[in-house]
């Protein structure tokens, strides 16, 4: 099983990866509803943000 990507994230919640980039670091401009689908998505496909190219 490959380890989940924003890709995945975005694809499962309907959204773009920018607004799942936007609801994982906690910025702005995002509608509850959308951080509600978005977390659903998270926690489903067990994504967790890659540490080593976060910090690029």
């Amino acid at each position: 099983m490959h380890r989940a990507t924003l890709e995945d994230v975005a694809a499962l919640a309907g959204v773009s990866i920018k607004t799942v980039s936007r609801v994982v670091n906690k910025e702005a401009n995002v509608s509850q509803a959308t951080q509600e689908k978005v977390a659903a998505a998270i926690e489903a496909l067990n994504y967790k943000p890659n540490l080593s190219a976060r910090n690029l």
